[in-house]
């Protein structure tokens, strides 16, 4: 007996539907879709007073006026128990159209290097959260990530070179999956 294609599809789309979850409620959306510093507020703020603690020595980068990266930018890596204090260097930065493309390396290179990461970052000085992005993990310690940036932050970062002293310090979470 031939079964026509079409049935076929219809009786496979119907046999999804029946095995589907239901689909979350739109209160439940909004709530998945807040930053982690709007979930967990005491969390943030804990890690903020951690991050501004973070002393970086800039010596190193201004003497050496042949280096391609710039000044290093201090970082947090947080993980489930415990935070790690480092630094990366930005490789490139570019702000076209209000899109951040940011190249950067770890200065100091964890046990979880080998994952993606959810980057927040906080502006210098007022310590405020100012977006979140996904960066892929490239070669070695490197990574990479692409942002849309408010228009206040793309008009404000479209002249950083490399070199500057950046305007933001970073807070980094590993990204795991399954």
């Amino acid at each position: 007996m031939k079964i026509p294609i079409e049935q076929l599809l219809r009786w496979r789309l119907a046999q999804a539907g029946a095995e589907a979850p239901a689909a979350p409620r739109a209160a439940r959306l909004l709530e998945l879709a807040r930053p982690w510093w709007e979930t967990w507020p005491e969390r943030f703020q804990s890690v903020i007073e951690h991050l501004t603690r973070i002393q970086i020595a800039y010596g190193h980068a201004m003497a050496e006026p042949q280096s391609r990266s710039g000044h290093p930018v201090p970082a947090l890596i947080l993980h489930t128990v415990e935070e790690l204090e480092t630094s990366v260097r930005v490789l490139c930065l570019n702000v076209r159209n209000g899109q951040l493309h940011l190249r950067f390396q770890l200065d100091a290179a964890p046990a979880h290097a080998e994952q993606d990461c959810e980057v927040t970052f906080v502006s210098e000085p007022a310590a405020r959260p100012l977006f979140s992005a996904h960066a892929a993990k490239s070669v070695g310690t490197e990574y990479r990530l692409s942002a849309e940036l408010s228009e206040e932050v793309a008009r404000d970062w479209e002249r950083l070179k490399v070199t500057d002293q950046m305007p933001f310090r970073l807070i980094l979470q590993p990204v795991t999956t399954g």
